[in-house]
């Protein structure tokens, strides 16, 4: 009897740090995964399927930099990488990389490495508008909505369309967020990766889910790695999907 609360015990603490620590990330990655084909799809129809490939390579390298990043960092061997090589194929660029699959570190890096992209590009648009864009233009610690309506508030403003700069970042942003999607090898390896992950979350819990003491301090971690990122992620996902519905709008009006 003792065994079986346990180990009940064991699944409820597993599923809450799963809930917490890796649940919220893999939302955000499937809803910015539409909303960056959304925005991919309406650049080509406006630009052309060449003129869309070459105008936006600079998200290529930052989609396949992202890759590569997480390969260094979860120590698989990177084989050959091309930054931008459009294929005949459809094939814009390609990071080719070995692991052991004996490796559980290995393994749980395939989930990182095949959502690369999608983190990698976020970084570079919080990045490009820190750079770019005035400073206090968007304000994280004021909540996503009310962050998201004062950057909102200022793109319609005269100062932001007097700028060269403000041009400058709309087409990186364009270009970025239109590559920050996954291709059917990249959700493959997340996938392999992902399952390793929950498995691996479920045996640490098995192993030491009598410590409550740090389980609650592992969730008070994860719940505070959320609450730091959670606006940035969230008006970046609101910021791309405000751009897929501009871009939306003036297809219809050509």
């Amino acid at each position: 009897m003792v065994i079986f609360e346990y180990l009940w015990q064991v699944i409820k603490q597993s599923l809450q740090i799963l809930a917490i620590g890796f649940l919220p990330y893999l939302i955000f990655a499937f809803l910015m995964q539409k909303i960056s084909n959304s925005i991919r799809n309406r650049l080509v129809s406006l630009l052309g399927i060449r003129g869309y490939i070459y105008i936006t390579a600079p998200g290529v390298m930052i989609h396949e930099l992202s890759h590569a990043f997480f390969c260094i960092l979860f120590r698989h061997k990177i084989v050959e990488m091309k930054l931008f090589s459009p294929e005949e194929d459809g094939t814009l660029g390609y990071v080719n990389h070995l692991y052991n699959p004996g490796n559980r570190f290995h393994r749980v890096g395939n989930f990182f490495i095949g959502t690369g992209p999608v983190w990698g590009g976020v970084l570079m648009l919080w990045l490009i508008t820190s750079i770019i864009l005035p400073s206090g233009i968007l304000h994280y610690n004021q909540g996503i909505l009310d962050s998201f309506f004062n950057f909102l508030g200022y793109i319609f403003s005269v100062s932001f369309w007097t700028r060269w700069q403000s041009y400058l970042w709309l087409y990186l942003i364009l270009t970025i967020s239109s590559h920050i999607t996954l291709s059917p090898p990249d959700l493959a390896g997340a996938k392999e990766g992902a399952m390793t992950l929950i498995a691996t979350v479920f045996l640490f819990e098995l192993l030491l889910g009598w410590s409550k003491s740090l389980n609650a301090s592992i969730e008070n971690v994860l719940n505070q790695s959320l609450a730091s990122v959670a606006s940035i992620l969230g008006v970046f996902l609101i910021l791309t999907f405000f751009f897929a519905i501009i871009l939306s709008i003036l297809i219809k009006k050509r």
